[in-house]
């Protein structure tokens, strides 16, 4: 019988009704003993990291999380991680980035608390536990939710509070939980770079763009002496004029600009020529996220900065190294 190690940080699927609302209470250990049949087909070591919404989680908490499973890796067939809905995407691809391990990590949630009528968190975990105990699924980083184990790169949560809520776009799941147990559409691995990172050091802000936007919050990050900026830009990666003068500030003062678009789907592409088009920008000196929300982008660029390589920093957003393209 395969051996998984469960590390719980809180979330919704611990969570419970309180006068304030609800909140996180009960304990990986409690867990087990309310749903001891979703436990049963594997071995589990389990430990109660954190007790937190995922929406309060910091970055120093993914660095503790990514030094536990590294701890255990060695003596456990796989690893699943309890966790909210609300950032667990960003977590697991923080851990697909920065893992060298030769296990499978599988986080997961639930969209309904665990006093509710009908919670979805037991049959989630029972599948995460599946995932990462099953012999196909061997490393990388993903997220198992209703009924569904998806790639840690491309998933997105695509709805607030449906137990429905994950999807990976284009790129489509790696395996549907079925009767006869997990149907893989294609191999389980990680469609990330790898950047051991063991700490990050790097301080890196997400900017919104939309009709009109003015630099302001730009010049306000390069004030507080950020190392990166994320632009969520329009289309392919445009910006108006603005916050393209400042992200030539930004440049000048040798903070790293990465361009994001907020399109669901696509890439950004030095395309368009004006002031604040992709190729204007890509001319100042910018990097471009490929199809990376600005989410996942100010992930990978707080690791990559935090490995203090230039050479890496380029090299991690150069998606024309990648045959395909779209795993850098």
């Amino acid at each position: 019988m395969s051996t998984v190690y469960v590390i719980a940080t809180g979330g919704t699927i611990v969570s419970t009704s309180s006068d304030t609302g609800t909140v996180p209470t009960e304990s990986v250990q409690e867990l087990v003993q309310a749903y001891p049949e979703t436990f049963e087909h594997v071995e589990i070591e389990l430990e109660q990291l954190t007790q937190a919404p995922s929406s309060e989680l910091t970055i120093d908490d993914l660095v503790t999380l990514s030094d536990r499973v590294r701890a255990v890796a060695d003596d456990i067939d796989g690893v699943v991680v309890l966790h909210g809905t609300d950032t667990i995407e960003e977590t697991a691809y923080y851990l697909d980035l920065v893992l060298d391990v030769d296990v499978p990590v599988v986080l997961t949630g639930a969209q309904r608390p665990y006093d509710s009528r009908s919670p979805d968190g037991p049959a989630n975990i029972h599948g995460a536990l599946a995932a990462a105990s099953h012999d196909h699924v061997r490393t990388g980083a993903y997220v198992f939710f209703n009924d569904r184990l998806h790639a840690a790169r491309p998933v997105t949560k695509e709805h607030s509070s449906n137990p429905d809520a994950y999807g990976s776009g284009n790129y489509g799941p790696v395996a549907d939980r079925t009767p006869n147990g997990l149907w893989f559409y294609r191999r389980p691995e990680s469609l990330s770079v790898t950047l051991p990172t063991r700490d990050i050091t790097a301080t890196v802000e997400v900017v919104p763009t939309s009709t009109d936007t003015d630099g302001r919050q730009i010049s306000h990050a390069i004030d507080r002496g950020v190392d990166g900026i994320v632009v969520d830009a329009l289309g392919l990666g445009n910006v108006p004029t603005n916050v393209a003068d400042a992200i030539g500030d930004a440049v000048d003062n040798d903070v790293v600009v990465v361009i994001a678009t907020r399109c669901r789907n696509g890439v950004v592409s030095p395309v368009y020529g004006s002031k604040g088009g992709g190729a204007a920008l890509e001319e100042e000196g910018v990097l471009f996220a490929s199809n990376l929300p600005a989410h996942k982008a100010r992930i990978k660029l707080l690791v990559a900065l935090s490995q203090q390589s230039d050479e890496t920093i380029g090299e991690a957003f150069d998606a024309s190294q990648i045959d395909g393209h779209g795993y850098a």
